[in-house]
């Protein structure tokens, strides 16, 4: 008898395999002749695959650039998390990856521009299926552990909150891209102190 959890693991590793060999081939493309030069054809092409299966995976060339950004986020966080979780804050955690985060679109910033629509794009849709594949999903980690430790009001789901911060983040993008003198890192640390205030926990009352 076919062993159906042997088959379907296999799938599923196959299909992820696909979808990272196309984003490599993409993000090659991409820095070969610019984003906006290439085609799904030329994808298609490049990573050998039929233009039916590119699209099976990949509606649009934006869920291709989101795909590979969020996998060189997911290599990059590892080796990071060890400084992020060196600090006792949120704040703190929160400035040591989006420091990180401004110098890597600092590098990249012909890429932001596709990506934040895209995601504005998922957002109106309805897939809240791709926050797990950013940012959202370390944030809402991080926010349960402040939250267990008083630092931010237990009363709002970490995920919902999770969210709102990444909307904060992803509007600082969007600020830094329509302002060259805007500086972005000056802008994810006022993200930081507006989300701080808005979700810091309640004081205590005073004894009467």
């Amino acid at each position: 008898m076919p062993d159906i959890a042997t088959d379907a693991s296999r799938r599923t590793r196959k299909r992820v395999q696909t979808r990272d060999h196309i984003a490599a081939t993409a993000f090659a493309l991409f820095d070969a002749h610019g984003y906006e030069a290439v085609t799904m054809e030329q994808i298609a092409a490049g990573a050998d695959v039929a233009r039916g299966t590119l699209y099976n995976h990949f509606p649009v060339k934006e869920a291709v650039l989101a795909h590979g950004l969020h996998a060189q986020l997911a290599r990059d966080l590892a080796p990071l998390m060890r400084t992020v979780l060196a600090h006792d804050s949120l704040a703190g955690r929160l400035a040591v990856l989006l420091a990180a985060s401004a110098g890597w679109w600092e590098a990249h910033r012909h890429y932001a521009m596709p990506y934040i629509r895209y995601r504005f794009q998922q957002a109106r849709a309805g897939h809240p299926e791709d926050a797990a594949s950013d940012m959202v999903s370390v944030y809402a980690g991080l926010i349960a552990q402040a939250q267990e430790q008083g630092e931010l009001d237990p009363r709002q789901a970490p995920a919902r909150l999770a969210h709102y911060l990444h909307y904060l983040y992803l509007g600082a993008l969007m600020a830094w891209l329509a302002d060259a003198d805007v500086s972005l890192g000056d802008e994810l640390a006022r993200v930081i102190d507006f989300f701080m205030r808005g979700a810091a926990a309640a004081p205590a009352p005073r004894a009467r």
